[in-house]
């Protein structure tokens, strides 16, 4: 009993590890970043933006699109395609993030989409 105990405890950090790979480093650093980063951490962080704007309220608003191409196109276990992380940051007026949505899309066989996600933030809207 002890040793199937000792085995599923050892299982569990495994798996736990291995989810945590799986997670965006982008996701990663904006949980850890929540209410207490600023908009110039951020940018460092993540880089600029590829849009800005800001709330009705007046509260600003970056938005990040990273894309990538999904590595299964270079072996017979998926279909080429490109993939699209975007994340929507809003901060309060004094500049600290407060908030964050993330969405992400896959686009098939599509190596140069024309959007990074469905119903994602447009510009001017």
């Amino acid at each position: 009993m002890k040793t199937f105990t000792g085995s599923m405890c050892l299982g569990l950090m495994l798996l736990g590890a291995a989810c945590s790979v799986l997670i965006p480093k982008e996701t990663r650093y904006l949980e850890s970043a929540q209410d207490r980063a600023t908009q110039a951490e951020v940018r460092k962080q993540l880089g600029q933006p590829k849009y800005m704007a800001a709330t009705l309220t007046g509260e600003p608003v970056l938005v990040y699109q990273f894309m990538w191409q999904d590595p299964s196109n270079q072996n017979s276990w998926g279909a080429p395609g490109t993939w699209c992380d975007e994340y929507v940051l809003t901060f309060d007026r004094q500049g600290v993030l407060r908030n964050w949505t993330h969405k992400s899309e896959g686009h098939g066989g599509e190596l140069s989409p024309t959007y990074c996600v469905t119903d994602g933030f447009k510009p001017g809207a």
